[in-house]
């Protein structure tokens, strides 16, 4: 038999023979790929730094392929010792699927850094604790509200309110850290509480700026609530169409203030002027 036949025999069986392997390999593969696999998917909307329990957990099977990676398959591995053991870091929508990447554990030593959810930063700013205690607490969204006192066109000083920053997450108040267990919620009434939040960095600069010019204030938003409403720059005339601008008022004052001042003085001379011509 002719060598050249032979040859093409040989590489023709093995050709054969690793496309035979080959589709084989790529068979058994998606195979794998669509076999079920159980997963866990929020049953409700799960909100950044809520506790996950029982009620946000639902097992689904799906094939493999569209498991996510770092995919939770057992509710049992959301809890340790019969107690919830993580909180999500992001908010979850119901049906997606709950991976170790959406979740930290709690824990007694945690800090805030640890928590801090990701593309995001940490500020913390100081209020008073009559606006905090029992109204605001780590996990909760807010929003912050700015007052500022501004020069006019006209040289008048104007008050005005805005809002800077919109569905922060609370991370911590004062030493309660969100995440942490057994939270000291004892506020003292006699002194301010640092409130630490998640920003993106335009809004730590945005909220630094109205800090060093006005007065920050918190408010408080309902629980899964990240609407985002359009902001207004409210004025004091706004609510009081009579108000008088703040320089005519400081004029008034000012120059009451002058004629008390000169007033006073008259009376410093001529009580100067009495004693010190006494012989």
């Amino acid at each position: 038999m002719n060598k050249n036949i032979i040859y093409v025999i040989i590489f023709s069986l093995l050709s054969a023979s690793f496309a035979a392997l080959y589709l084989y390999d790529a068979g058994q593969k998606n195979k794998k790929l669509s076999e079920p696999v159980k997963v866990i998917v929020a049953a409700t909307k799960i909100g950044q730094g809520e506790t996950i329990t029982n009620q946000f957990l639902k097992e689904k099977i799906i094939p493999k392929q569209y498991a996510q990676p770092k995919y939770i398959s057992d509710k049992k591995d959301f809890y340790v010792d019969g107690n919830p053991y993580f909180i999500s870091t992001v908010q979850i929508e119901e049906g997606e699927q709950i991976t170790s990447s959406k979740v930290i554990p709690v824990s007694f030593g945690m800090g805030v850094s640890n928590i801090i959810p990701e593309g995001k930063r940490a500020i913390t700013l100081i209020f008073d604790t009559q606006e905090i205690n029992g109204v605001i607490t780590a996990g909760n969204k807010v929003d912050l509200l700015s007052v500022v006192e501004y020069e006019t066109k006209n040289k008048e000083f104007e008050e005005a309110a805005c809002i800077v920053a919109q569905d922060l997450l609370v991370l911590s108040v004062g030493t309660n850290i969100m995440g942490t267990v057994n939270q000291d919620t004892d506020i003292p009434v006699s002194v301010n509480v640092p409130v630490t939040l998640a920003v993106s960095v335009e809004q730590a600069q945005k909220i630094l700026l109205a800090r060093e010019k006005g007065i920050i204030k918190i408010i408080l938003r309902p629980v899964s609530d990240n609407t985002i409403v359009q902001n207004k720059f409210i004025k004091i005339n706004d609510i009081y169409n009579d108000a008088v601008p703040s320089s005519k008022v400081k004029d008034v004052s000012n120059k009451q203030a002058a004629v008390n001042m000169q007033k006073r003085q008259k009376e410093v001379n001529e009580i100067l002027n009495k004693y010190y011509n006494r012989k």
